[in-house]
């Protein structure tokens, strides 16, 4: 089986970070022209290539900058195409696919990612579309190719969903897999003719990874709780440690966690560190944890072990705003944590969001000086968005429920435009997206912030130029927006 897994462009952003499964995704100036590997799919790739009657190419035409016209020239090389996309994408992903079955008829098409999860239907309804995946994708689409290779019954495999003459299939059943089953990210699937760019990073190449599915938190805004289910599930500490050899011997110099909460448990973090330390292994890296869930003790157990970043979900400066999205953590509690990597010298990143639910002028200009207090060494600045998946898009389609079969939302207006806001806050749209640029500005365009950010990531040459691309996409961002 010619199966071709896909990352493909956009006609309305440079950049897209569509990695992660859930999607959580970002893009443009804003986040600094980031890119990211695509980790979840060459781990599909990998997964798929352990079948040697399956010949396996993946194109990220997304970083490569390749066209459609160029991807159309060898299509028809191919049988089955294998796509992520979210509610922010769906709707120009599914035109691609069309474009790619309308040069190729007989192709077959597989998409997995959070809009198929969670509007399957709304999938399965486009003529582009053969097979949805819910959930974990990696071992369904492996067992779906060898099915449809043997020519069995693919109907019965859960978390699949497809078409049937006029009937929809969907079996919603969700069977956790072993994550220590996975195999290792397969590296000669990563794209030799880029190097993978992110402001945050210090060392290049670099890949992104994920080490667990789940996360403690229930943030009424955020899908990954109800993605990947409230029970976490961990690869081991061993399999982890055993990874990041494997990538530091293959000429890695970094690893971004992409893990929701990489620190939730203290055990494994430990054994992970110490490894790393006790082999002397040559690697840093960045992963995101929760305030509350992490100490000072871990904290400088990982920057001892290479760690130069830690990303943090702040979101709002008020107190009963956090509250109200189950943020889990208090005021004063960021301000220790913050303070505490401050003070070793790990720098910190915080993600911040304008339009949550209660919002007014107030609480925004209470949410920028407390940011600015917490003293992150970066900061990026969102527009809350309700999301299929998340209690926040269950509250407002019970006043809207047009936002169930609407494509309110897509890679030209994420993060930059305000959807339904109006149903949870006394905020116009207007004043929202005003806000986010405000942000930015008041953060940002400040002496001892530019100094800061200078002092504690310019070592070289390369460190000039990742940080002056960044600070050109920020700036351009809060001059003219996306």
């Amino acid at each position: 089986m010619n199966v071709l897994v896909l990352n493909p462009g956009s006609k309305f952003t440079k950049n897209v970070i569509r990695d992660v499964v859930y999607g959580c995704w970002c893009k443009g100036k804003r986040i600094g022209g980031a890119t990211t590997p695509p980790f979840v799919l060459i781990q599909i790739a990998s997964i798929l290539d352990q079948n040697k009657r399956n010949n396996v190419k993946l194109i990220d035409a997304s970083a490569e900058k390749i066209t459609i016209e160029e991807v159309k020239k060898t299509i028809n090389n191919f049988d089955i195409v294998v796509m992520s996309t979210s509610t922010m994408s769906f709707g120009e992903d599914a035109r691609y696919l069309a474009e790619l079955k309308d040069t190729n008829k007989n192709l077959k098409t597989i998409i997995f990612g959070s809009h198929p999860t969670f509007m399957p239907e709304d999938c399965l309804s486009n003529q582009a579309v053969d097979f949805i995946v819910l959930r974990d994708p990696e071992f369904i689409i492996g067992n779906l190719i060898k099915t449809i290779n043997d020519k069995s019954d693919y109907r019965q495999l859960a978390g699949l969903g497809f078409k049937q003459g006029d009937e929809k299939i969907i079996n919603h059943k969700f069977e956790p897999k072993d994550l220590n089953k996975l195999p290792f990210l397969n590296l000669k699937f990563l794209s030799k003719k880029i190097d993978y760019y992110n402001p945050i990073v210090g060392r290049l190449p670099y890949m992104a990874l994920s080490t667990s599915r789940g996360c403690p938190g229930q943030c009424t805004f955020c899908t990954a709780p109800f993605f990947e289910g409230s029970n976490l599930r961990f690869q081991s500490a061993q399999y982890v440690f055993n990874e990041i050899k494997y990538f530091a011997q293959n000429g890695i110099k970094e690893i971004y966690f992409r893990d929701e909460t990489f620190f939730v448990d203290k055990a494994r973090d430990q054994e992970i560190m110490n490894n790393i330390i006790k082999e002397k292994v040559d690697i840093t890296w960045l992963a995101n944890a929760r305030i509350g869930l992490i100490d000072k003790e871990i904290i400088a157990l990982a920057k001892k072990a290479g760690c130069h970043t830690i990303k943090f979900g702040v979101e709002s400066g008020n107190q009963d705003l956090l509250n109200k999205m189950k943020k889990g953590y208090r005021l004063e509690k960021a301000y220790e944590i913050f303070d505490y990597c401050n003070k070793i010298g790990l720098k910190t990143h915080a993600h911040v969001m304008v339009g949550v639910p209660g919002e007014t002028k107030e609480t925004v200009e209470q949410t920028i000086k407390y940011v600015k207090r917490l003293d992150p060494t970066t900061a990026s600045f969102g527009i809350c968005t309700p999301y299929p998946g998340s209690r926040l898009f269950d509250e407002v389609a019970a006043k809207a429920p047009e936002i169930k079969t609407t494509a309110y939302i897509s890679l030209a207006n994420l993060h930059s435009q305000a959807n339904y806001n109006k149903y949870y806050t006394n905020l116009d749209g207007k004043v929202i997206e005003k806000y986010v640029r405000i942000a930015y500005r008041r953060f940002y365009l400040r002496i001892n912030k530019i100094f800061d950010i200078i002092f504690k990531n310019v070592r070289n040459l390369n460190d000039i130029k990742r940080i002056t691309i960044a600070a050109a996409n920020v700036l351009d961002f809060i001059i003219y927006g996306d």
